[in-house]
């Protein structure tokens, strides 16, 4: 398989992996006595029924990684989608596929945030620049059966943008 470059996360490209959380997108209206905006999008937080899922909001630290990177398993949640959202303005990259055979990657930027559609392929958080800190949010049912894991033959390989 050809290296990946990432391409700029918009939510037009992002569309069939899951959706881009940002200021901007989606209606505004103000706040906070006026203070604020917030705007109100579709965050494709969604999950299959089941009455033994809870909310989960986890907190991940992860350590920067230089290009090339290496990205040697992809993983998908059946049952929920999963939400990241960096703490700190760090730049961060994924990978996603719907068939793992036709991965795809993209640049997060510094006051972005992704939600991955329930059961999309995806990298492992891949931090650029520095140790950067996420709020991962996603449903679990706590049966071991919230995460597959897919070792690849051939690890991808992303190049610089």
């Amino acid at each position: 398989m050809n290296p990946l470059r990432p391409l700029p996360l918009t939510p037009e490209a992002f569309g069939p992996y899951g959706r881009v959380i940002a200021a901007g997108h989606g209606d505004a209206r103000p706040v906070n006595a006026g203070t604020a905006l917030r705007f109100d999008g579709d965050a494709g937080f969604d999950r299959i029924a089941a009455a033994s899922a809870t909310p989960v909001l986890a907190v991940y630290r992860s350590q920067p990684q230089a290009f090339p990177l290496t990205v040697p398993l992809l993983e998908r949640h059946p049952h929920s989608s999963q939400t990241f959202l960096a703490m700190d303005g760090a730049r961060w990259v994924v990978v996603v596929a719907v068939d793992p055979a036709v991965p795809a990657a993209f640049l997060v930027a510094p006051g972005q945030a992704v939600t991955y559609g329930r059961g999309i392929w995806h990298s492992p958080l891949v931090v650029l620049d520095r140790a950067a800190d996420f709020a991962m949010l996603m449903w679990e049912t706590g049966a071991g059966d919230d995460t597959e894991l897919l070792p690849l033959d051939r690890p991808l390989t992303v190049l610089e943008p």
